[in-house]
């Protein structure tokens, strides 16, 4: 009995060790993931061009300025529009509840217009580069407009500015 304990203490021991190399291994795998693999195999499938090393530093350059530009914090006007909310909700305040609510749809307008614009921005420069490069044509032929469409804009990641773009 005593050493089938320790067998399978040993072999719990082992799943656990190979677990958290494979956990280490995955991160690393993530650091190094080409940003622009699925593009790159978008491209072989529609047996377009490759993507050459200056298109290549270019689109990245292009991805790494949009995620730049993107703020790293809370919006501060939309921060204090939402408190001024529900600090009105709790005093029973109706009017200061609509002016609040007002300035919270007033804010997250400005930020939606500034999202759909640098969003705009980078799949257009994006797009322009493949046209350049000749591979936009065989795309649009072998996927349509619209599927190259979200596949440009999926290379910016998540949505910025707090939403989705």
């Amino acid at each position: 009995m005593k050493y089938q304990m320790k067998t399978f203490a040993m072999m719990v021991g082992l799943l656990a060790m190979s677990a958290v190399m494979g956990l280490a291994q995955g991160q690393g795998n993530n650091a190094t993931r080409d940003p622009l693999a699925g593009l790159k195999r978008a491209i072989t499938q529609a047996s377009a061009p490759v993507l050459t090393a200056t298109q290549e530093t270019a689109i990245t350059a292009l991805i790494t300025a949009y995620r730049d530009a993107l703020p790293d914090e809370a919006d501060t006007a939309l921060e204090t529009a939402r408190d001024a909310y529900e600090a009105a909700l709790l005093a029973g305040n109706q009017t200061a509840a609509n002016t609040a609510a007002d300035a919270i749809a007033a804010r997250q307008a400005v930020l939606s217009a500034m999202r759909l614009k640098a969003s705009a921005k980078l799949t257009l420069d994006i797009l322009a580069n493949l046209q350049t490069g000749g591979q936009l044509t065989a795309l649009n032929t072998k996927f349509t407009a619209e599927r190259v469409l979200q596949m440009v804009r999926s290379l910016a990641g998540g949505g910025g500015f707090g939403g989705r773009d």
